[in-house]
């Protein structure tokens, strides 16, 4: 059994785009949980579709306290370019 990634190594694998998707779910978990990983670092698993920017957004929402129109799951923001703007005019450093 292999042993988990270090913050660190989650940090390189979520911007390493020639790894497999599983790899980033991976790194997305690592990352979301930590206390040490940046804005930057959830804007990065944004970029990866599914799990991993369902996992940064929902990081993102308990962070900023951005809140949300309603309860569903279609409300939480996963877009990228939203997420960094939302950081940048509410004086959140990225």
């Amino acid at each position: 059994m292999s042993q988990m990634p270090s913050i660190d190594e989650a940090k390189r694998m979520i911007r390493d785009s020639s790894l497999a998707w599983e790899r980033h779910v991976e790194a997305a978990g690592i990352i979301t949980s930590s206390k040490e990983s940046s804005y930057d670092d959830l804007l990065a698993c944004l970029r990866i579709r599914g799990l991993p920017a369902e996992y940064a957004a929902c990081a993102l929402y308990v962070r900023t306290q951005r809140p949300r129109m309603d309860d569903t799951i279609r409300s939480i923001i996963l877009d990228h370019d939203d997420w960094q703007r939302y950081l940048s005019e509410h004086k959140h450093a990225a």
